[in-house]
């Protein structure tokens, strides 16, 4: 397959080498991570147990992205084909990626971009801005018929917001730094289903994560809709009723049961997700 060589030789031209022989932008996290816990910027997101990441490679030479997993996943190399903009399909990119088990692929990260290697060099902010802003708004158009699946930005929060993940999901850490390994934290057998580490929750920021939201995140009341379900909640603007929330995350869905039980009306703070036509609930203010 000359289109898996071509992919392999364009990441391997800018330090990421061939499936499961580079070294990954992920590792176990363990006790000697608490200082970096506490001294550090980071935010965080939920993934899946046992899923690994792989790049996702837009080769100048080739009219179609390739997906590139660890050679320890289950699933081979795809060819990815995407609405992608002239121009990033001239400039290049590498983006750092994992497809779930429901064959949903989710972008996190963005290590080569254009002749640039921005995972060395780049804070994670810019580097999710050129993911989320530049990429998201003009390089790729959302196609799932075309692409043959689902595509979507992951999505971080702030560590103070996280519960400890559960048995099928592990908690990653990203720090704010340059050429600094996320820090996969996998949890404790011990530890109550709403513990988080005291380190684990002093630092951190959020970072909006709805690829093709264009309003503002901003603050507002979550009403729960009654007999439509557990997470069916509704978003209002004082007394305007705005539209149907979107809740994506179990932290986000704990914390917002307990809103309830505080009272019918539960602030929080939301932004317009195109993609799925609600309002994405981001955290429970």
């Amino acid at each position: 397959m000359d289109w898996v060589n071509t992919a392999e030789e364009y990441c391997g031209r800018y330090g990421w080498g061939a499936r499961g022989k580079y070294i990954g932008i992920s590792r176990m996290m363990n006790d000697n991570d608490k200082a970096v816990l506490t001294q550090s910027k980071m935010v965080a997101a939920i993934r899946p147990r046992g899923i690994l990441s792989g790049f996702l490679a837009i080769v100048p030479s080739l009219e179609y992205a390739v997906f590139l997993p660890p050679i320890a996943a289950k699933i081979g190399p795809q060819r990815i084909r995407m609405r992608l903009s002239d121009t990033i399909k001239e400039r290049g990119a590498i983006l750092s990626a994992y497809i779930t088990r429901d064959k949903t692929m989710v972008l996190e990260d963005v290590l080569v971009w254009g002749d640039k290697s921005v995972w060395f060099t780049e804070q994670f902010r810019t580097r999710w801005s050129q993911l989320m802003g530049t990429f998201a708004k003009e390089d790729w158009k959302d196609d799932k018929e075309l692409q043959g699946f689902s595509i979507v930005l992951a999505n971080y929060i702030q560590p103070a917001a996280l519960e400890e993940p559960e048995g099928n999901s592990v908690i990653e850490f990203v720090p704010s730094m340059p050429n600094q390994k996320r820090l996969i934290w996998v949890g404790s057998s011990s530890a109550s289903p709403r513990q988080i580490p005291q380190h684990m929750t002093q630092t951190g920021q959020v970072l909006q994560a709805s690829a093709s939201s264009s309003i503002a995140t901003s603050s507002f009341i979550a009403k729960k809709e009654v007999g439509m379900g557990p997470d069916v909640y509704s978003i209002y603007r004082n007394d305007e009723r705005l539209g149907l929330g979107l809740v994506r995350t179990l932290p986000i869905s704990r914390a917002l049961r307990a809103g309830l039980e505080k009272g019918d009306t539960i602030p929080v703070s939301a932004v317009f997700n195109k993609q799925f036509e609600k309002w994405e609930i981001l955290t429970v203010l």
